[in-house]
């Protein structure tokens, strides 16, 4: 299997700060691309600017990057639910390594 590419909907804020980090995140196999689609709305033929997350799938794989690359993002403030958005796996276990060090919290899907 190659890379997994996935259209993540995500507020502009993480946008620019997954985008201002891109090289960090390439060391987890992780590529960011800009991509301007385009959508017709009322008759009208609009652009739009897109952020593609290209995952390896030895990511999924490996849980100690996976874990390793949850707590980077968490590091960067980047929210909890933006990095849900991201479906780097399943929610259970990123809210595992997003709440790891914080004891006082307990896991919950919204």
């Amino acid at each position: 299997m190659g890379p997994r590419n996935e259209r993540c909907y995500i507020t502009e804020e993480t946008e620019k700060r997954l985008i201002e980090h891109t090289e960090e995140l390439s060391h987890f196999g992780i590529t960011l691309e800009q991509i301007r689609p385009l959508q017709k709305d009322a008759g009208t033929t609009l652009g739009t600017v897109g952020l593609v997350l290209a995952a390896a799938d030895s990511l999924r794989s490996d849980t100690g990057s996976l874990r390793r690359l949850v707590i980077l993002l968490r590091d960067l403030a980047i929210p909890e639910q933006e990095i849900l958005r991201l479906r780097l796996s399943e929610p259970e276990e990123i809210l595992t390594y997003t709440r790891m060090d914080k004891p006082d919290k307990e896991p919950q899907l919204r």
